[in-house]
């Protein structure tokens, strides 16, 4: 199975790469004007890192790990956004710039991550969908699939043994 690259990287390789890039930014900007609230992207950026070495540690629960450095892409692409847009006075030139590269940081790993979602997707109905681990037990199956959902009138003892034993390992 071939992966989504963006820019030579796979997605949790850009995660940590852009995390990172967030802790340098809230750190310098923290240094540089000594409000707390400039460490708004090292948050950031510590919980996409994370997510990424939890995805290089434990691959059968990447899609958990990427969920959640997508949650604070996103997170940081609004909170950049808005307080471009709001314009506030107590609002410095120095912020509006650290929020400006935040959100630019924040919003390419979010565009690249809806792109490899979509990469990912299956083509058709007929296709199965494995959330970016080959050897996921978990995977969803395509919808007419009964082997593994039978059917709700089926009492016989093949749908009990498969209801009542546990999922692969």
């Amino acid at each position: 199975m071939t992966r989504y690259t963006f820019l030579g990287l796979t997605i949790p390789q850009l995660t940590a790469a852009i995390g990172f890039l967030m802790i340098t930014l809230g750190l310098v900007f923290w240094l540089t004007t000594g409000f707390i609230t400039a460490l708004f992207p090292s948050l950031f950026g510590i919980f996409m890192l994370l997510s990424s070495i939890g995805s290089k540690m434990r691959p059968e629960k990447n899609a958990l790990y990427m969920h959640i450095a997508v949650l604070c892409s996103l997170s940081a692409l609004i909170l950049g956004g808005a307080a471009i847009l709001m314009d506030p006075d107590w609002s410095s030139p120095v912020a509006l710039i650290e929020q400006t590269v935040m959100a630019i940081l924040g919003g390419t790993h979010f565009a690249a991550s809806i792109a490899s979602f979509r990469f990912g997707s299956p083509d058709s109905q007929q296709a199965e969908r494995r959330c970016g681990y080959e050897g996921n037990p978990w995977a969803i199956p395509a919808s007419n699939n009964t082997l593994n959902y039978p059917s709700v009138n089926d009492t016989g003892p093949i749908a009990a043994s498969v209801l009542l034993t546990s999922p692969r390992k």
